[in-house]
């Protein structure tokens, strides 16, 4: 199973999570994609995407393997900082 998620290593994971319901939240009200929120059982797309400290993502990104997922296609979302550390542990775990 192949999981997409956007992604974001942050100190400020409820500022982080707020710029996204700001700048996606609106996917919600998509057809298509609010049928897939729906079956998830979450309110808006920021309750899918993963954010928080390396720790929390990576605690994260291990639940989705739990659940199945054999591969991943993660987006980086964030400011240039958050980026850069989201690719950082992205390819720390891709190793592991």
């Amino acid at each position: 199973m192949v999981a997409m998620v956007s992604v974001c290593v942050t100190a400020d994971a409820a500022d982080a999570r707020g710029r996204f319901v700001a700048q996606f939240g609106g996917a919600g009200n998509l057809p298509s994609y609010r049928a897939v929120l729906d079956r998830e059982g979450v309110a808006g797309p920021e309750e899918v995407a993963v954010i928080g400290d390396e720790e929390s993502v990576a605690r994260q990104l291990r639940r989705l393997v739990a659940a199945g997922a054999t591969e991943f296609i993660a987006v980086p979302y964030g400011t240039p900082e958050e980026q850069l550390r989201t690719r950082n542990l992205l390819a720390e775990l891709n190793t592991a």
